[in-house]
């Protein structure tokens, strides 16, 4: 049963969204509640004693490092932030990658990639596959990273590992995907079944207008973009985390079904009954959901078993 406090966060989140209302055209994609001018997100979980921010580019990229002082190795989890390919940031993602470098006992990338629909795909793509090959290059082991991801950053984990085999690169640990947006012909049947129970996505003209704006004029079906229409042969072992509420529950199943068709692929899934879609984002302060809390600490202990 879900807590009460995250029953709240859903009630609070579908009445700013019905506020905010449609998105009716590709300009009007990018509503993400970032920036200082929304005080609630506004740098707060910068505030952290065992944490070291620093911002900095990689060849034009501009990214934000965790560095955990209170750990010795070099594990580093590589970060793709959700928001549709076209919003989010630092503001919206800064509480979770913290409390991900804390629990995980991890320093963090968290690239600030290109968003469409300025920069459609592959931009997201090339711009996660720079920050895989800095880490590289810094003489980081593969065997120290992971990747994670939420919604987007879920579909863009799963873009960056297929570019990791492409050009034969090592494969990281292991990857978590959370809420994964690994379907954007929207095909899946909860986009049906599921259209009225999750506060945070809805179905809608909204939704294809920002499947446009990413994909312009390539095809949705494109493994890169979908990744449920993928060779996903030679993963590295992926947890899946989804809630039962999300219209995109669909994704998360038929990812994990598209990977076992491998025998060799490691998959390990994570059902939250009663929560929304990316309900960890909602893991700092006084009105943490208990659940959110959770499920950064199953994402830690799954890093542990495959980086020591």
């Amino acid at each position: 049963m879900a807590s009460i406090r995250s029953k709240i966060w859903a009630s609070i989140i579908k009445r700013a969204i019905k506020k905010t209302g449609e998105i009716k055209d590709i300009t009007n994609t990018r509503r993400d509640f970032s920036g200082n001018n929304k005080t609630f997100l506004a740098n707060y979980w910068k505030k952290k004693k065992q944490i070291n921010y620093l911002n900095f580019d990689i060849h034009g990229l501009p990214v934000l490092k965790l560095e955990n002082k209170e750990i010795q190795s070099n594990k580093t989890l590589l970060y793709l932030h959700g928001g549709a390919y076209v919003a989010c940031g630092p503001e919206t993602h800064g509480a979770l990658i913290t409390e991900l470098s804390l629990q995980s006992k991890s320093h963090v990338l968290f690239p600030i990639y290109r968003l469409a629909p300025e920069n459609p795909f592959p931009a997201a793509i090339e711009d996660a596959f720079s920050s895989y090959q800095y880490l590289l290059e810094e003489g980081i082991n593969p065997k120290d990273i992971f990747i994670a991801g939420d919604s987007a950053g879920g579909g863009l984990t799963m873009a960056l590992l297929q570019k990791i085999k492409e050009k034969n690169l090592p494969n990281p640990s292991c990857a978590v995907v959370i809420s994964p947006w690994t379907d954007l012909t929207l095909s899946g049947k909860s986009m049906i079944e599921r259209k009225d129970r999750d506060p945070m996505l809805s179905t809608g003209p909204g939704l294809d207008i920002l499947v446009k704006a990413y994909c312009g004029e390539e095809d949705p079906k494109n493994p890169l973009i979908s990744c449920i229409f993928a060779d996903l042969e030679g993963m590295p072992p992926i947890q899946i985390q989804v809630a039962s509420e999300e219209v995109i529950y669909d994704d998360s199943i038929r990812l994990q079904d598209r990977l076992k068709k491998y025998e060799d692929n490691e998959v390990e899934f994570i059902e939250w009954d009663g929560l929304f879609h990316v309900f960890q984002a909602f893991c700092s302060g006084w009105l943490a959901i208990p659940e959110a809390k959770k499920s950064i600490k199953e994402i830690a202990n799954y890093s542990n078993k495959y980086i020591t």
